[in-house]
Formats: structure tokens, C-alpha cells, sequence
């Protein structure tokens, strides 16, 4: 398996991957959804995001925001997106991906890494690698 910082090619899989949080996080039209991919792999500012690839296979993702906060010194990272493959799971893939998400952030200077409302999946993973539960997450949408 190879962790490796996603192209303009892996569009339509980084698609598929994501569909799974449609039924617990409403999500921007698909074509504003890949605009916004596109983005992000041309401007390193916006944000990253990783795939796994196995033989070509996309087999998950994962993507940081980077915003900027006065009581963080500066940047801190969001992790926006995370999601393997309903064959990859149980295999070490989320556990990978999440490993190169947190040494990106470090290695940006971030003071902290969030995630606001992770999926059911998601959260015993995120607390397997020392997330805390640090209560609620409000929002609205524009």
C-alpha cells in the first residue's frame, strides 16, 4: 500500500470514497465537491489531501483544512474528510492515512489537529490515536 498526496486524477474515486458520509453530513452539490478537490491539490495553503492506493485501487482518504486562530498561535488543522473503502477496512488503512495526516499538520507548524462531528466509523479511530471527546460542535449553513 502507498500513502500518497492525491492528484487531479483521483477525482471521481475521492467521490466515491465520500459518499458514505451522505447520509450523516450534508454535503455541497458533486460538481462544487470536485471544484473544491481541485482546489485544494493546486494550493498547498487550503489545505492536503492523502490517498492509499493499493495497484492502482484507491482505498481511502483524507483531507486537512488549515485555519488560522489567535488562541492557537496561528494555524491549527481540521480534518475535513476521512473515509476507506468498505473492502479496506480492518486492514490498517485508516490507521495509516491518519498517521500522515497528523506528521503533515506537525510538519506545517499546526498547534492542534480537529475533527468536528466525526462519523460513527470514524470515531473509535480517532480516539485509538489519542483524539479527546472534547464535547459539541455547532454550525450552520450558508
Amino acid at each position: 500500500m502507498l500513502i500518497r498526496k492525491a492528484v487531479a486524477g483521483d477525482e471521481p474515486r475521492f467521490k466515491e470514497l465520500i459518499k458514505v458520509f451522505q447520509s450523516e453530513v450534508p454535503m455541497a452539490d458533486w460538481e462544487l465537491v470536485g471544484k473544491a478537490f481541485q482546489q485544494i491539490i493546486k494550493d498547498a495553503g487550503m489545505g492536503s489531501i492523502f490517498v492509499a492506493e493499493d495497484n492502482g485501487t484507491l482505498l481511502g482518504t483524507i483531507t486537512l483544512s488549515y485555519p488560522v486562530a489567535a488562541r492557537c498561535g496561528g494555524l491549527y488543522s481540521c480534518i475535513e474528510e476521512f473515509a476507506v473503502s468498505e473492502m479496506a477496512r480492518g486492514k490498517g488503512v485508516g490507521g495509516s492515512l491518519l498517521q500522515i495526516a497528523l506528521e503533515e499538520a506537525r510538519s506545517k507548524g499546526c498547534f492542534e489537529v480537529q475533527v468536528n462531528n466525526p462519523s460513527r466509523m470514524g470515531y473509535p479511530v480517532y480516539l485509538r490515536y489519542g483524539f479527546i471527546d472534547t464535547g459539541k460542535h455547532l454550525k450552520q449553513t450558508l
